[in-house]
């Protein structure tokens, strides 16, 4: 075990007590002021390496809280292992061999080297969010390759009108001409389809989607021009509605847009300056204008109801994905939707079971506070927000005085309750952005961002306090019940490992646990 120094919080006036402090009974209290803590037959917790650098820097204000003496009655004490509490001499302090008075190693203060060389606590670590980055993957090849065999059909139905105007007797160069288009479509189509067959890629660039709708466009706009008159024109917007309810449900608003706009171009110039190959009557201004207001409003009310379809099918499939890997933290605001539909109805069941599952897997089923799981991510996601923002992190360990000789002395029934009560002044006595966590048995975890190492000690003190004075049980029956807090705050520089700052606040509730309970250890 590291042989390391335990300075003590001994300064007078201090709320973390001193040496001079004495219980209830009148007996003395000691800090480790007066020398190391004998822990030379404890076994830790979880088991150490040897740190880097063995001793605590001098000065540091690191040290065991003792405010007041502990009420648990000398009945419940009887036949209880993790009871047994070290016994300090009149002259030698805390750490004083009993006999020998000879100096013992102690567990490791909160230093950053001790940090750093805690063994592994399985913390996992879940991927980092890259949903927000991709908007559907997979989705666009996917219909793009479905898509490709409407365009086949597309195609021949322009052969087969080549085929119609060369029966008719129509003008070589006319028949020609269409079946090309046809050709050059159907081939194209077929060359991007072997293109996403073999790209690697997740997804589906812009400019290919670009490029897809350029081609719809153009063949529809060729064969218009190749089969119809002038007048006959208007064929082309209802290709274009066709062209804009496929981009704004598959490819998106900015791409509905784009199609809407130059369709309504390409029909409004056609008619105007393109001659026609076939002979027929002449553009009509007003039923050009007519035509293009019609096809303008149609299209528009197609933008205004599926516009927002893609950007909130992207966000359910992300909300969908991050489930997949583990990540609850990024709901789906589908109360904000102005014009609810069916899937405004269906991000909200997906939302709800976000909530479920989060209750779940994420919560203790006793205390209803953080479960081992959820501690590990958020624990994981606050080192990592509080590297990137340079700011404070703290970490709080905190155990249930005598919780075996409860459960032996009362029944498990009244220890449940005594779990859930304490667990109940934890989240009342924490803030919204702190989390409570059970890690096990009667050990708790609560993660503080955002706070140094001043305002731990006194949430600690503030939380130690609360417990002590509750009462629980009722008016017939009451038991004082009473907490160890082990603080620690990480490092302001350097890597932050969750590891490390749970072994380093486990430490310091095991030297408040052998110091004598009730108190915590900074």
């Amino acid at each position: 075990m590291p042989d390391l120094m335990v300075p003590a919080l001994t300064s007078p006036g201090s709320h973390i007590g001193d040496s001079r402090d004495s219980d209830a009974a009148g007996a003395r209290v000691s800090t480790d002021g007066l020398g190391p803590m004998d822990l030379s037959d404890v076994t830790p917790l979880y088991p150490q390496r040897q740190p880097a650098s063995p001793a605590a820097a001098a000065g540091e204000i690191l040290g065991v809280r003792r405010s007041r003496a502990a009420r648990v009655p000398p009945e419940m004490r009887a036949g209880c292992a993790d009871l047994a509490t070290p016994v300090y001499p009149e002259a030698g302090g805390l750490g004083q061999g009993a006999s020998t008075g000879q100096l013992v190693p102690v567990l490791g203060d909160g230093g950053s080297g001790a940090s750093a060389s805690a063994s592994d606590w399985p913390v996992n670590d879940p991927p980092r969010r890259i949903s927000d980055k991709v908007t559907a993957v997979g989705a666009e090849r996917q219909v793009l390759l479905w898509q490709r065999w409407a365009r086949y059909v597309a195609a021949a139905l322009t052969l087969g009108a080549a085929a119609v105007q060369r029966l008719g007797g129509h003008a070589m160069h006319s028949w020609l001409v269409l079946a090309g288009v046809a050709v050059i479509y159907a081939g194209t189509t077929a060359v991007v389809a072997w293109h996403l067959r073999q790209s690697t890629a997740d997804g589906v660039s812009r400019r290919l989607l670009g490029f897809v709708m350029a081609v719809d466009l153009s063949a529809a706009a060729s064969a218009v021009y190749l089969t119809a008159t002038v007048r006959d024109y208007d064929r082309l917007l209802i290709l274009g509605l066709v062209v804009v309810q496929v981009a704004v449900v598959y490819y998106g608003l900015s791409f509905a847009i784009w199609g809407l706009l130059s369709t309504l171009a390409a029909y409004v110039l056609g008619s105007i300056f393109l001659p026609s190959i076939r002979t027929g009557p002449g553009a009509d201004g007003w039923a050009i204008v007519s035509y293009a207001v019609t096809y303008l409003f149609a299209g528009s009310t197609l933008v205004f109801a599926f516009g927002t379809f893609r950007s909130r099918m992207n966000a359910l499939r992300r909300l969908c994905h991050d489930v997949e890997v583990g990540e609850f933290g990024s709901p789906i605001d589908a109360t904000a939707d102005r014009r609810p539909d069916d899937l405004t109805l269906l991000a909200r069941s997906v939302d709800d079971m976000r909530h479920r599952l989060i209750e779940l897997i994420g919560t203790d089923p006793l205390t209803e506070c953080l479960n081992r799981r959820a501690l590990e991510t958020r624990l994981a996601r606050e080192c990592r927000q509080a590297r990137r923002r340079g700011t404070a992190l703290s970490i709080l360990a905190v155990d249930v005085d005598h919780f075996k000789s409860i459960n032996d002395t009362y029944g498990h029934p009244f220890g449940d309750y005594v779990l859930q009560t304490v667990a109940d002044i934890m989240n009342e006595t924490a803030r919204d952005t702190d989390a409570v966590a059970r890690l096990g048995g009667d050990e708790f975890i609560l993660v503080l961002p955002d706070t140094g190492s001043q305002g731990a000690t006194a949430f600690a003190e503030r939380l130690r306090c609360n417990v002590d004075d509750h009462v629980f049980g009722d008016q017939r029956q009451s038991l004082p019940v009473t907490i160890s807090v082990g603080v620690t705050v990480a490092p302001a520089i350097g890597e932050l490992v969750p590891s490390a700052l749970l072994a380093d606040a486990d430490r310091g509730l095991y030297r408040a646990k052998l110091a004598g309970r009730n108190r915590i250890s900074a």
